[in-house]
This record gives C-alpha cells, structure tokens and sequence, in this order.
C-alpha cells in the first residue's frame, strides 16, 4: 500500500504507525521507510510543483512531501519523532521542498537512485546550506526586497526606505501585494491586483485597462509623472500611456502618504511601486493559455536560468498576448507584451541588469458618463445601459505603443558599502480618439462631441546611490546618499468637434464626426527634475529604530500651448523632510510614529499674475505591526492626519488662486497569513477627508469628491486535501466599498456603495497523473453575484463596474 492510501484510508496518526512497522520490518539494526508513489520520475523531482505543506511533525510532513513529489524515502521514522518541521509553500522544485523541510531538524538528504532519496542525521556540530522557508527564485536564498514571495505575506520592502528593509522597522504604512496573490486571484490589471488593499481607490477596467488611476487615502496619486513608479524610479510621463502589466510583476508595493523625501515630486498620498520580474541563476519555465467571458483569448509565458555553467549570466523572459472582446458592444481588450533581461554577475559583488519592454494595448476608452441616466433616471425615466457603446464603431480607438529600456547595476564595494546606478529611457505613442457624452439642461438633452487625440510622450530616469553601514556604540547605522534625476516631454495635440444630439437608449451608429483640425488645444510639455537625499536608518541596542532623512529637489518646466504658441517657464525648489521612530518588541509588536512631507510643482500663473508655488503635503502617522514569530502572519494598523496646502482652485470670479487646503483622517488595518492550507488577506479603511479652504464657491466643509467613507475586504483561499480533494484549492473574497460624496449634486445624492464577491477554484493535475506534474487548472470568477455598480465623481463623472466575468486558466510549469 502506498503511503498515499495509508494517509487517505487510514489518518495521519495510522501512516506514522505504518511507516514504523514497515521500517522494523526492513532491518533491527537501521530501521527504513519507504514512502513511494507509483509512476514518480526523476523529471518530476526537477520540475517546479506548487507545494503546501504546513509546519506540523516531521514524519507526517514527509509523508507528505513524497506523496506530493513522488519519490521514495528512506529513513528511520522513530529517530524523527518529536521533531518539527518548518512550512514549506511555493512553486519549488522537489530538492528545494525537502531542503526547507529538513531545515534546522539535524537532519539531510541525499539521492541514492533516480526516484530514492535517503535522510542522514548531520555530524555532531554539522551543518547543511539550507534555503529559508520561502519560496525559492534561484538567484538568491530567502526574501529580499525586490525578490518573490511565496504566498501573500512580505516581510521585506525598499518602498519605504530606498534600501532593502524589514518591514518591522519602517515607520511608514506599506502594503505588498505578491505575484502569488495577483496569479491565484487573477489580476489583469493593476486595479484587479489593488483591490484587496486598504485605503487604495482604483477605477473599473473601462478605464483601468488603458491608464493606472489609483487614489490613497484620499488622494490621486497617478497623475501623469506622480505616483506610479518601477522598479523605485518614475515611469510614465503621462498617466494615458497605458497601465502597467501584472504579469510582468514580481510584486506591487503601496507606500502610503507623504514621501517626496524618497522619490521627489508627489501627491501627499503615497506611491505603487511596480517590481519587475528579475533574471535567475535557476531554471524557471512557465507557460499558461487561458479562455474567459467575452471570447478572451490569453497566452502568456515566463522562463528564466542561467546562461552558462557557472551561473554568471542569466535571464528571464516574459510575455503575453491577448485577444478579447468586452461587455462593451464594440469594445475589443487586445494587448501584448514582451519584457526580456539578463543579467551578468562578473564576480560575486557585482551585479549588472539590462532590462527592456514592449506593450502595445488596443482598445476604446471609456469616457465619463452624465449623472443624469447613471446615478438618477433621465426625465423619461431612461437609464444608459452599461453595456451601451456611446462613440462611433469606425471613429473610436485606442492604441498605445510603449517601450522602455535600462540597466541596473549593484556593486558590493566592501562588507560596509554598496554602490547602485539605474537608468530606464521610455517612450510611449499613443492614438487615443473618442466621443465624449454629457446632459445638457438647456437642451433637456444627451449631446455627443468628438476628441481627436494624438499623443508621444518620453521620460530619462536615473537613481545613483551609496549605502554605507557603520557601527558607532550601540547604535548601527544604515546610511543612504543619492541623486536621481527625471528628464520629462509630453507632447498632445488635441482637437474637438462640434455638439450633436444623441440617444443613449436607443443609438444610432455611422455619423461621421466633424473634427475641427483647425483648432489645437494641446500642448507640449518639457521638465527636469534633480533631487538630493540623505537618509540614516538607525538601530539603536536592537529596538529603536530612527529613521531620519532629507531631500532638495529643483523642478524646470516649459509649457508650449499650441493653441496661442505662447510659452511658461517655471523653476520650483523644495526641501522635503522625514522623521520615524520604531520600537520592537521580543514578540514581534513593532509600534512606530512618523512625520512625512510631500510637494508638487504647477503650472500656470495666480489671478494677480504670479507664477503658482508647488502644493504641499504633510503626514503624521502612528502605527503598529505584528509579526506574529515562528508564523506566516503580518497584521498592521495606522491613524494619520494628511494635509495638502497652496491647492489651486477657482474663485467666485472665476480667477485661479491658490488657497486651498484639504484634509485627510483615518484609520486603516490590514492582515495578511498562511496558517496551514488556509492563505488570508483582510483589510479595513476609514477615511475622513475635508475641504478646510476653498474660495470655490460650495466646496469649504464638503469630503473630496469619489472618496468612500468605509473600505473593507476578505479574501481566503484554502487546500483541500483534508476533504480528501488532494491537489484542490478554492477560494473567495468580499469587497465592500461605501458611498463617498459628490460636490455639487444634489443633497443626500452620493456615489452608491457597493458590495463585489470574487471566487476561485483550482487543481493540481499532478493528482491525476504523476506525467502531469508541474500542471494546473484554475477558474476565476469576479464579481460573482453580477452586482451593477457604478464608480463616480463629479469632476469625472460616473463610469459602470466590471459585470461577472470568468477565466480559466491552463498552465505548465517546469
């Protein structure tokens, strides 16, 4: 009987048992067992399989293991007990698996045939390299800042320190969203991969497949060459450039609040930070093809390894191509991208990194809907269909076509000092025309008008740096001193028709619009950043942790209106601080305190002809994190106050002034663990914002506008083999987003809440067939329930949700 059946026929506590009498009946002297599945092969032992074991007694985590690997043990089983092993979970190759198994149990392995393996107690004082329980990329052992994480639970981050940090000893919120979390919940865009983070407000895939418009704690922060950074350096210089692939990711990070002091010019609300997927020394192979709601077609790949036998150059490649319709009549969701990098180690301290990329996204876009129709019926009672196409089947396009390219290099210049240059040109041309739609009063009517749209746009960006560590007394220093740099162009060209009528009930298709190419309103748009930062991370007797930094930034920026020809130029200087104190605790608390400062240029002159001072920001925030020791659980808690000052606003006169401020307060949590097979994702936020000045009329008193009030979500996924469903996972989530305000509507109007359930199923074919290891099929379902709902400010409009979508996903690893 193998010890698969044992364990399904019998429990956990009749296979040890067996195991044990097998053993005695092996040899009196040196007791074995044979732990064996049928039709296993050496090909399976070197294929990457997803593992989910959980820390339990050893000699039932090997029972597991060769069930799941599908090879042969041989050890005494008496010699083990009492022993523990640790959690293995991941996409790891056999070897890797029983490496974290073993890892600080004083024992090791070796194979003793193709499908044999041996367990050997070490030598006295002995020891073995093993890999930390995490999952393993090859490149390196254990998790690291812009490395993978297996599971949804990081422990790691540079986001909030520009140097590879415990996440324990920033005092800054951070959320990591893994690209284990965004594969099982099947995220296709960023919006999809942020949904289950607190105090992050995205737009619906109308809009979200062809721009990142993300909002944290009250405030956009993807405004053209803001927020939405990769790799840690500004990306876009325009926020239509089109969104970022998650596939490509290794993982997502939101640093939330005030951080200019980091990454320069910014909104007070924080950054996402993109990490790429980086060159590995081991093999990794993947394949996937997937078929969904819509006619979508999706193929996407990623390998990686090394390049030679020593390992000193590798690479990955990374690509997708999909063919999709939408639930938008005449709205295709076509995309492909290609990323590939190597990288060369020409010694065991320097690392260099070539990376590039091509995405190209073909589409509509999906423009702001009238209140009138959407959030309220029209006079007649019409409500505009969520799946209504509003522009012209022949007219409408969107087509984006995005290119990067760069390098990164790393040298370990002593055990004290470390040295790091990036650079990354980027270049995206994009073809963007549609119908805009909006309610006339005066008409009592819908009226339609078209916007042409041309637009190219580059950035040059680079983040050259030296990190210094010393020892003075008890205190040990992580110092950090840089220069980053940002060369932006944005150049549009923008043209407007006419108004016409139109029924959004009833439409008719095949007006030829009437552009006016006469009239340009676009503009070109040229700026240099520099920035200089100075920052000490200091541990002091191994529990405070004070970080203090310091940043001065110099902005130039000329902006050409093509309309008049006329030229602004404008020069900005700002210094931005930082200070935070952290306190650890043996048992893994880690309560902290934090003050932040955040600027952003304008452009444009005041009603009295001068030219607009840079909008400030301010945080302060307290927190707490647990790292629950010998767990996989972070659990994280934060209030703050966020205040922008000098924000530009309109008068009653209709003049621009600059004397506006708005005010955030809230409180956020969030959970994120593994507890045996069951993974949890829990989030929680509230938050309060406010006017405090405004000379617009109607605004002093009122809460930014598309703000919910509440945001909370759950998501758990859990193994199934306790079912006797070996192999099997399933999953579900709740997202409840509440209503927020909407300035200048009626009152007791508001942007509805909403409630969205996600679900997911998958299996591991290797269940079914030792020949199919490495393979698995999985079936994601969002918005479950088909709930209709809309995403709404007054500024934007309203634009309707995703309806139930479902993917199934077919996919090989080796």
């Amino acid at each position: 009987m193998t010890a698969r059946a044992t364990t399904r026929l019998s429990g956990a506590g009749k296979a040890r048992r067996l195991a044990m009498a097998l053993a005695g009946a092996t040899s009196l002297a040196a007791m074995t067992a044979a732990l064996t599945l049928p039709a296993a092969s050496a090909v399976a032992a070197g294929a990457a399989m997803r593992f989910d074991i959980p820390a339990q007694d050893l000699n039932q985590a090997l029972l597991s293991f060769a069930t799941r690997a599908g090879l042969q043990l041989a050890y005494d089983p008496a010699r083990l007990d009492g022993r523990r092993s640790a959690a293995v979970a991941g996409d790891l190759t056999a070897d890797q698996a029983l490496d974290l198994l073993l890892a600080g149990t004083g024992f090791t392995w070796r194979y003793t045939g193709p499908d044999r393996v041996a367990l050997e107690a070490l030598p006295e004082g002995g020891t073995a390299v093993r890999l930390d329980p995490l999952r393993v990329d090859g490149a390196r052992t254990g998790e690291r800042a812009n490395g993978p994480v297996a599971g949804y639970v990081a422990t790691r981050s540079a986001a909030g320190t520009k140097t590879d940090t415990p996440l324990t000893e920033t005092p800054q919120s951070v959320s990591v969203v893994t690209a284990d979390q965004m594969r099982v919940q099947k995220a296709s865009t960023l919006a999809d991969a942020l949904g289950y983070t607190a105090s992050v407000v995205t737009m619906p895939s109308v809009f979200s497949r062809l721009a990142d418009d993300v909002s944290i704690r009250g405030f956009n922060v993807a405004n053209g060459n803001t927020g939405m950074l990769r790799d840690g350096m500004k990306l876009q210089s325009n926020v239509y450039d089109g969104s970022q692939e998650p596939y490509g990711l290794e993982r997502l990070e939101v640093l939330k609040g005030a951080a200019s002091v980091l990454y320069g010019q910014l909104g007070p609300g924080g950054v996402v930070n993109a990490v790429t997927k980086q060159p590995t020394r081991d093999p990794l192979h993947e394949i996937g093809v997937e078929y969904g709601s819509y006619d979508r077609i999706q193929l996407q790949t990623d390998h990686g390894g090394a390049l030679d036998d020593e390992g000193r150059w590798s690479y990955r490649l990374t690509a997708l191509y999909r063919d999709a319709d939408t639930w938008v009549d005449e709205v295709e969701d076509d995309k492909l991208y290609i990323a590939p990098a190597i990288a060369f180690e020409p010694d065991d301290d320097t690392r260099i990194t070539l990376q590039a990329s091509h995405q190209r996204i073909k589409t509509k876009f999906g423009p702001p809907l009238p209140d009138t129709g959407t959030l309220y019926p029209g006079p007649g009672g019409e409500v505009i269909g969520r799946d209504t196409f509003l522009g012209e089947p022949d007219y409408d396009t969107y087509d984006s076509r995005v290119n990067s390219i760069g390098w990164r290099v790393e040298h370990q210049a002593s055990d004290d000092v470390t040295l790091r240059h990036a650079l990354r040109y980027y270049r995206a041309d994009v073809t963007w025309d549609y119908m805009q739609i909006g309610w006339s009063e005066s008409f009592a009517a819908y009226l339609r008008r078209a916007s042409d749209r041309e637009e190219h746009s580059t950035g040059l960006t680079s983040d050259n740096s030296v990190e210094y560590r010393v020892t003075t007394g008890p205190v040990d220093h992580t110092l950090l001193g840089g220069i980053d740099l940002y060369r932006r162009v944005y150049d549009t060209d923008r043209y407007r028709g006419s108004f016409s009528l139109f029924d959004p009930v009833n439409p008719v298709y095949g007006t030829d619009p009437a552009v006016n190419f006469g009239a340009n309103s676009g503009s070109r748009t040229e700026s240099d950043q520099a920035g200089l930062y100075l920052q000490d991370q200091m541990k002091i007797a191994d529990r405070w942790v004070l970080v203090l930094g310091g940043r001065y930034d110099r902005v130039e920026s000329d902006v050409t209106g093509k309309a008049a020809g006329t030229a602004e130029t404008t020069t900005d200087n700002a210094f931005t601080g930082r200070a935070g104190l952290v306190y650890l605790f043996d048992n893994g608390v880690a309560p902290y305190v934090s003050f932040s400062q955040s600027f952003s240029p304008n452009a444009g002159v005041d009603r009295d002809g001068r030219a607009l001072d840079p909008t400030t920001g301010e945080q302060v925030e307290a927190g707490l994190r647990w790292q629950i020791p010998g767990s996989e659980t972070m659990l994280s808690a934060a209030v703050y106050q966020l205040t922008q000052d000098d924000v530009v606003d309109t008068d009653a006169l209709g003049d621009t002034v600059q004397t506006g401020q708005v005010r955030a307060r809230g409180f956020e949590a969030e959970a994120r663990s593994r507890f045996g097979p069951l993974q949890l994702i829990a989030s929680y936020a509230y938050t309060d914002t406010e006017i405090t000045r405004s000379d617009t009329p109607g605004e002093k008193g009122e809460s930014q506008n598309g703000v919910p009030r509440h945001m909370l979500s759950v998501w758990a996924d859990v193994g199934l083999d306790g079912l006797g469903l070996y192999g099997m996972r399933a999953g579900a989530g709740i997202r409840r987003i509440g209503s927020s305000n909407l300035i200048g509507e009626p009152k007791g109007v508001e942007a509805p809440a909403y409630t969205l359930t996600d679900a997911m199923v998958s299996i591991d074919l290797a269940e079914l067939s030792p020949n199919l290891a490495g393979t698995e099929f999985r079936v994601n379902a969002r918005n479950l329930f088909d709930e209709d709902y809309l995403t709404c400010n007054t500024v934007d409009g309203c634009r309707y949700g995703d309806p139930r979508t479902v993917i199934g996903t077919l996919s090989y690893r080796w």
